[in-house]
């Protein structure tokens, strides 16, 4: 599975590599998305966690891909 925490880490990596202020916002809001989840964690069902991961990992890739394509 997934680690929010590693996502999170990502996120805030992608953040310090990218010079526009948009998409640096964009990455730290989804790291913030991906910290909330992880504090969840706990108090979620495990389905409710899968599809939490699923959703903000879906986002993180088309950002990902984004990038590479400017």
């Amino acid at each position: 599975m997934v680690d929010p925490w590693e996502k999170a880490a990502d996120c805030e990596r992608a953040a310090q590599a990218v010079a526009d202020p948009k998409r640096k916002a964009i990455f730290k809001k989804l790291r913030d998305q991906w910290v909330a989840l992880a504090n969840k964690r706990t108090l979620m069902t495990e389905a409710d966690m899968a599809m939490g991961i699923e959703s903000l990992n879906r986002r993180q890739i088309e950002l990902d891909v984004a990038d590479r394509m400017h």
